[in-house]
């Protein structure tokens, strides 16, 4: 299976505008992974919450029969308010910082010469459960 995808330096990092996949043998697409642990419990601050739903996004795409490495597209919904716009906020910072030091562990291809999946980041007032701050979906290829 090839995964090309198209990096576009910003002033946080990268992301990618596409993703192209080829010889792939099947998709999965996962609905969204919230921070939430086994037992229901949900922590207060987005760094947390953040961890887990990387950690769930990872045992989940695993049970399908695909990893980290094969994500092809991510969705986050941040919720808050944002009037200076969602890359200025602070929750947003520390979601992001999480995020990178999970792809450091678990991916680091992700983050080797700038190589995300391509991303969507969305601002939202509310989420399924009023204590939930952060959603993320992924698309990912089966190889």
């Amino acid at each position: 299976m090839e995964i090309y995808r198209s990096p576009v330096e910003i002033e946080n990092g990268a992301y990618a505008k596409g993703t192209r996949v080829k010889g792939a043998s099947g998709f999965v697409f996962l609905s969204g992974s919230v921070g939430m642990d086994t037992e229901d419990k949900i922590p207060e601050t987005i760094g947390e919450q953040t961890m887990l739903a990387m950690k769930n996004l990872k045992r989940r795409l695993e049970e399908y029969g695909s990893a980290l490495e094969n994500i092809l597209f991510v969705r986050t919904y941040l919720k808050g308010d944002f009037p200076d716009g969602i890359i200025n906020d602070p929750k947003f910072r520390e979601c992001s910082t999480v995020m990178q030091d999970f792809w450091k562990e678990h991916c680091p291809e992700f983050l080797r010469q700038n190589n995300p999946p391509a991303s969507t980041l969305i601002g939202v007032t509310s989420l399924a459960r009023a204590e939930f701050l952060i959603e993320i979906e992924v698309k990912a290829a089966i190889t």
